[in-house]
Parts: C-alpha cells; structure tokens; sequence
C-alpha cells in the first residue's frame, strides 16, 4: 500500500511538472499584414551598409507609384512629402520571394537574383509586376517590411 502511494505521489508530481510547463505563458503578438500590386523600379543591395545591417534590412526595393494611406504607415509617407509616387519596401531575414505565372496560377519560391535579372532599366516603362504583403517595420519606424513578394510573369 505505501509504495502504491509514492507511485501514485511521483505520478502527481511529474504530471503537475509536466503541465506546468505547458502552461508557461507563451507571448503572442499579433501583427496586420497589408496588400498591395505595384512594379519594380530598382533593388539594391544593403547588405554591406552597417546602418541597413543594424536594422536588418538586406535589400531595398523601390516601387513605382507606392504611398500606402493606411495610418500604420504614417512615418514612412510623411518621409516622401513633395517628392514623385515612388516608394520602397524593405527585405529582411523573413522576406519570402515567389514567382507566379498568371497560366497556372502556381506560386514557386525564387532566390533575390531572380528579381535582379527581372528589373528593366529605368525609363523604359515596362517594368515587372509584383505582388507584396508588408506591415510596419519594428525596427525602422520610417521603413515598410516585406513579409511576402510575388513575381508576376
């Protein structure tokens, strides 16, 4: 009888510890995801610039006629008062990038040199269509991070 009774303590004590630690609070921050089409102007490289670097951004990636309205982005449209339409999102460490050919309509992941040989130069007016999910950067209060790209072909 007594040592059915430590059995029956260890098992209480192991299942408290082991519920306890599934039960640690886990943080979860919600984050808002915004959509928007445009086309490629220009992609550049950050991952030399200590000040890109710190801030974790890899590539910048300008975008013809690119000024999100929605108040989450108000610093980084108030940083291109009076200048053109264009804008840029920035790459980071989670930036996925995909292709996607309008026939099949199936998304396939691509590295960054797939956007580089994509680009046009500036001026020709035919540049490529592309996808993006962004949302505020965290770490750059002036900057839009992507979280998805999609090459149109």
């Amino acid at each position: 009888m007594l040592c059915e009774l430590r059995k029956c303590i260890l098992v209480c004590f192991f299942l408290i510890t082991f519920l306890s630690a599934c039960g640690k609070e886990q943080s979860f921050e919600s984050e808002t995801l915004y959509f928007y089409s445009g086309e490629m102007l220009s992609l550049v490289d950050q991952r030399e610039s200590e000040y890109s670097r710190d801030r974790g951004v890899l590539y910048t990636l300008g975008l013809t006629d690119f000024r999100p309205q929605e108040p989450a982005f108000k610093k980084f449209t108030e940083s291109y008062q009076g200048t053109g339409k264009e804008g840029h999102i920035s790459f980071s460490e989670r930036t996925k990038i995909y292709s996607r050919s309008k026939a099949t309509n199936t998304k396939i992941t691509i590295p960054v040199s797939d956007l580089f040989q994509a680009l046009k130069p500036i001026g020709s007016g035919d540049y490529p269509k592309i996808e993006f999910w962004v949302t505020p950067y965290k770490k750059g209060e002036y900057d839009v991070e992507a979280v998805e790209v999609v090459l149109l072909h």
